[in-house]
């Protein structure tokens, strides 16, 4: 839902008065393990929740060591006074609250936090944009909370529209693409284009094809080669497909399906699937989700409410006014279209 937000977003401002959107991506280095406990154990204190439970989960943090263990020789053990504990439930949680007051100097900015990685949308045009004291902003907190970014890692994408863009300039550390990976989906920089997905999606589901085929050869019946179809293979179809299901141009779609249609064609599965219609019953699922729970990380992206209804419709949404099938064709949009 993280990158359906931050794809919404992007084609929102490109509809706007932006001419192009940075996204700057941002890493810490040995995030996990280099949570300073002094300053998370104040970030808990201020938060609004019982004492007694900040004071177990202070506990938790507090008097840990470790040692090393080598063919029986033993190290000393160390006191440990950073980093979340790793393999546990509150681990990630803790991560969290240490990193959640890395905010945007600038309302209409956009920060997107994945775990230990971040990204920061910024939207400009001819006169300039802000992302200079957003990335300022980001090394002030990395200093002050002694947490490291990884200056290898940063990376900035200009998403633009399909026409000659006169680009910014790059910062000098961070190095520019054309494309970034983010949450395992290959995102371009003109958001109408899914090729680098597209091609790694079906390079893996190729190469797993090699079970299908051994599988066959040594007598799997059809049921268990369909089992196995959609358990190693549709799922890397799948993977983010409310995303980029509404690809508007038809040759990824029909990239998939001859994909399937030869699998079918081979005797891997008893029949042929039809990506399009997988593509909308996950959306009517998500969608279902989105409408129905307020707590939904979408629900900022709806329309405002209908006052009244002039017909029986699917939803009691207004429907935006979109300049281009690029943007219609984003989830939010896509689901308030088709399902009306």
């Amino acid at each position: 839902m993280a990158l359906i937000k931050c794809q919404h977003t992007w084609l929102r401002w490109l509809e706007g008065d932006a001419k192009y959107v940075r996204v700057l991506s941002f890493g810490f280095r040995k995030a996990f393990d280099s949570v300073p406990h002094d300053i998370l154990c104040e970030k808990l204190k201020k938060l609004p929740i019982n004492p007694y439970v900040t004071n177990w989960l202070i506990s938790f943090l507090e008097d840990r060591k470790q040692r090393v263990v080598v063919d029986g020789i033993e190290t000393e053990y160390l006191n440990i006074n950073r980093g979340v504990p790793q393999g546990t439930v509150l681990g990630p949680v803790l991560f969290s609250i240490m990193v959640n007051d890395i905010k945007t100097v600038n309302s209409i900015n956009q920060l997107v936090k994945f775990a230990d990685d971040m990204t920061l949308e910024v939207p400009g045009n001819e006169n300039g944009d802000t992302s200079q004291a957003e990335v300022d902003s980001i090394q002030t907190w990395s200093e002050n909370n002694r947490m490291s970014l990884n200056m290898e890692k940063p990376y900035e994408m200009i998403v633009r529209r399909n026409i000659p863009t006169l680009l910014p300039d790059p910062f000098p550390f961070i190095k520019r693409r054309t494309w970034l990976k983010i949450l395992g989906i290959t995102l371009q920089d003109l958001p109408s284009k899914w090729d680098l997905h597209f091609d790694e999606m079906l390079k893996k589901a190729t190469a797993r094809m090699y079970i299908m085929r051994v599988c066959k050869y040594y007598g799997f019946p059809i049921k268990q080669l369909d089992m196995l179809f959609n358990t190693l293979i549709m799922p890397i179809i799948t993977y983010g497909i409310e995303l980029w299901g509404g690809a508007y141009f038809n040759k990824y779609i029909s990239q998939i399906d001859k994909f399937i249609n030869r699998a079918h064609r081979n005797g891997y599965i008893s029949e042929k699937l039809n990506i399009k219609e997988i593509s909308t019953k996950r959306d009517k699922k998500l969608w279902e989700k989105v409408i129905h729970n307020k707590d939904n990380a979408l629900q900022e992206l709806l329309p405002d409410k209908l006052n009244r209804h002039l017909r029986p419709r699917g939803h009691e949404f207004e429907l935006p006014l979109v300049k281009t099938e690029r943007f219609k064709s984003s989830f939010v949009n896509r689901c308030l279209f088709n399902f009306v």
